[in-house]
């Protein structure tokens, strides 16, 4: 657990395709997000990555998950501090302290990688992630060959999965749905999107700002329900000029994040039933409470 020798890493040639690379090796890299406030948990905790869920810091949770995912090569995470982080750190390949914006903490995690193969980025409060849920994204994302991918859970999936837990949906054409909690794409992107990304962070629960982002005239069709995932997916691939793509999983544990008081039971149960189950078959698993492949029906 230690910080490449050189860092940060410079980016790779022009000669590397980091999309291509990932679609032969079936890996990708994973940066963590452990910052953002902890105010609306416990106003004595340093960041919300470190706020503790079932005994352990939610971004614990998360590297584990990440460590025991086939399709995930290097992880490092980035936290505000290296005081009192625990031995959760040993299961990521660096750690970056850095505190600042959402876009710039990204920035530094990316940093201390190759960007020689795609790169997942995953906040640090999502404890209830699986490894099956990030070998899904990476899957569906390399198939569809795009520069950047973002994941959709169905509110039925969510709901029955996490019940009890109060998340905000959208509605399109198909049903509602609620964004996941990590973004997959290729690394040299963040430097011309810098300033998006952050923009993009900002507006994610204000109505106004998102306003202001994508277009009156497509939000009002997005607030009617009358688009698809395909006209979210050209809207931001115009915003971005990039290509995009918006796919559904049913792994809904990729979007259960624990903002707020209400977020921490649904989520213990979840552990708890997926620890009662590993134990009886045997295997150590921590999916089997979610279900699905991945494929919207």
């Amino acid at each position: 657990m230690s910080l490449p020798s050189e860092y940060p890493i410079p980016s790779p040639g022009p000669e590397v395709d980091p999309l291509r690379n990932s679609q032969e090796s079936g890996q990708v890299d994973a940066v963590i997000l452990a910052g953002g406030s902890a105010e609306a948990l416990d106003a004595q905790c340093v960041a919300k990555g470190l706020f503790p869920v079932a005994g352990r810091p939610l971004v614990a949770w998360v590297a584990a998950a990440l460590r025991n995912a086939q399709s995930i090569r290097k992880i490092v995470a980035v936290v505000p501090t290296d005081e009192d982080l625990g031995d959760w750190t040993d299961l990521v390949d660096g750690v970056v302290v850095h505190d600042a914006s959402f876009s710039e903490n990204l920035g530094a995690g990316i940093g201390a990688l190759p960007k020689d193969l795609q790169l997942v980025g995953v906040t640090g409060d999502i404890p209830a992630l699986t490894p099956e849920a990030i070998d899904d994204l990476v899957a569906q994302t390399l198939a569809r060959k795009v520069a950047v991918c973002y994941p959709l859970i169905s509110e039925g999936d969510m709901l029955e999965q996490f019940p009890g837990s109060a998340r905000t949906f959208f509605k399109l054409k198909s049903g509602r749905y609620t964004g996941g909690n990590a973004m997959l794409g290729d690394p040299r992107l963040f430097a011309p999107l810098h300033d998006l990304t952050q923009q993009m962070f900002e507006t994610r629960k204000s109505p106004v700002k998102m306003l202001q982002l994508i277009g009156p005239a497509f939000a009002a069709k997005l607030l009617a329900g009358r688009l698809e995932p395909v006209d979210v997916e050209k809207r931001l691939s115009k915003i971005m000029n990039a290509s995009c793509a918006a796919i559904y999983t049913r792994y809904a544990s990729i979007g259960a994040d624990v903002d707020k008081p209400a977020d921490i039971a649904p989520v213990e149960h979840f552990l708890a039933h997926a620890h009662e189950t590993a134990h009886e078959s045997g295997t150590g698993a921590a999916s089997k409470t979610e279900t699905g492949t991945g494929t919207e029906s």
